[in-house]
Parts: C-alpha cells; structure tokens; sequence
C-alpha cells in the first residue's frame, strides 16, 4: 500500500496506482472524478472562519498566505477566503507568495506589503512555520500583531502561542492525520471499498 501527501487536483499518481490497482490513500482530495481513499483537513472551512475571526476583531483588509496553487487544498483554501470575505463584507490585499517560498523570502514580502500604502490589517497563514516568517516581517515593519495587524494561522504543533500569544491559532492535528491515513491504507490491502475510506478533519480553534 502507498500513502501520497500534497495532492494535486488532477495527480498523475493516483492516475497510475488506480491503473495499477495498488492500494494506496491521499492526505488531501483530489478532483479527478477517481473514487479513492483520503484524509483531508477541511480547508475551506479554515479558510471562511479565519475571516470570520479577524472581521470580528474589527479587520476589514485582509491578506492570504496560501498553499502552492498546483495542490488541491490551495482551491479549498482560496474558496472558503473568498467566500469569507463576501459574507462578512472584507477585501483582499493580494500577497503575491506562498507558503512554500523560503522562510526569508515570506518575511522579505510581509516586510514589504506592510511598508506599503496599501498593508492589511488581517493576514491569514496556511502554515505555521510560514506564519512564524511573516510575524517577523510585521515586526520588522515597525508593527505588532494584536495591535496595526491581526494574524490568524494553522498550526499542527501549539508553537505559536510560545512566540507570540496574539496569533489567532487554528489545530490541525496531524498524528490525527497520521492515524487516518495508516487505517484506510491497511483497510484498502483488506479490500474495503474506496467510498468507506474517505474522511475530513474539521479546524479546532485554540
């Protein structure tokens, strides 16, 4: 059996496995029309909520920090922010990076983007390691979290709240995840059907 992480819309792996008739489960969906087994984080229910955090603290100007756009959870996530910021009456600040760029290079554009006359007051991250980078260029803005700017982001481990405790936190539990993925796979080598084999984690707010 085989375990695929960052899944694409249309995955040339899942193509052959299928084809192959190995056994095989996604961390993350695709949209291939190939019935299969996957875990996924719900990451268009993250994505809306985070809106919905930061227009309740009074943010009305927000940046994403999304997932590469090659993988499928980048549509989720953009979905649920757009949806979010028409139902709570928001505007997008494009960010034009993702969170597989660099460490140094993600904090090199939040510097930028809240140098600029047109810095949001809300940034959503898609990872903690990537909200960790754009903290540090907000604050090397001159600005803080909590204060000119609020920070909502994803976390898989409560480190965030060690640096700064104003970051608006969302869980992803990944041994979760872990634990998902090893059953379905195993479950498939069995023979269970793919329909049966097919879960989404929902976002715990910290």
């Amino acid at each position: 059996g085989v375990i695929i992480s960052r899944t694409e819309p249309d995955d040339a792996r899942v193509h052959l496995l299928t084809e192959q008739n190995m056994p095989f489960v996604t961390h993350g969906r695709t949209a291939m029309g190939i019935e299969h087994p996957y875990h996924d984080f719900d990451n268009e229910t993250f994505a809306f909520g985070a809106v919905e955090q930061l227009v309740k603290r009074g943010r009305k100007r927000i940046a994403l920090l999304p997932p590469p756009s090659k993988l499928t959870y980048y549509q989720h996530t953009f979905d649920g922010f757009m949806r979010g910021l028409r139902a709570f009456g928001a505007e997008e600040v494009p960010l034009h990076i993702n969170i597989d760029a660099p460490l140094g290079q993600i904090r090199s554009a939040v510097e930028a983007l809240m140098r600029g006359p047109d810095a949001p007051d809300g940034l959503i991250s898609s990872s903690g390691s990537s909200a960790i980078a754009a903290n540090a260029g907000i604050e090397a803005a001159g600005k803080r979290v909590g204060a000119e700017i609020d920070l909502v982001a994803k976390q898989g481990t409560p480190i965030l709240s060690w640096i700064r405790p104003d970051i608006i936190a969302v869980y992803e539990d990944v041994r979760q995840s872990g634990r998902e993925l090893a059953k379905a796979v195993i479950a498939r080598i069995d023979g269970v059907d793919p329909e049966l084999l097919q879960s989404v984690s929902e976002p715990r707010w910290e």
